[in-house]
């Protein structure tokens, strides 16, 4: 396992920095470690995209709760000269 599988697999680089670091040592790789090295990063970018689409809709989803839960508030009464009336 090369250095770029390592460190990908472990976090430390992002994608785009990976991509760098193959085009840097692919001279030094032979061809089927680069496609493999490119299916991992495929693979990575596919879950980064994933991760990234469930965290909008996440968000959305409670972005629309709050909005609901808002326009199911009641607010109270107030009477003339905007005192709060207690509730009796």
């Amino acid at each position: 396992m090369c250095q770029i599988c390592r460190k990908l697999n472990k976090g430390s680089i992002s994608v785009e920095e990976a991509r760098e670091e193959l085009d840097e040592q692919a001279e030094y790789l032979s061809e089927e470690h680069i496609e493999e090295i490119e299916e991992l990063l495929c693979e990575a970018e596919d879950t980064y995209d994933y991760i990234n689409e469930r965290k909008v809709s996440l968000l959305s989803e409670q972005e629309d709760a709050d909005d609901a839960a808002i326009g199911e508030t009641e607010l109270p009464e107030f009477d003339e000269d905007y005192n709060l009336q207690e509730d009796e």
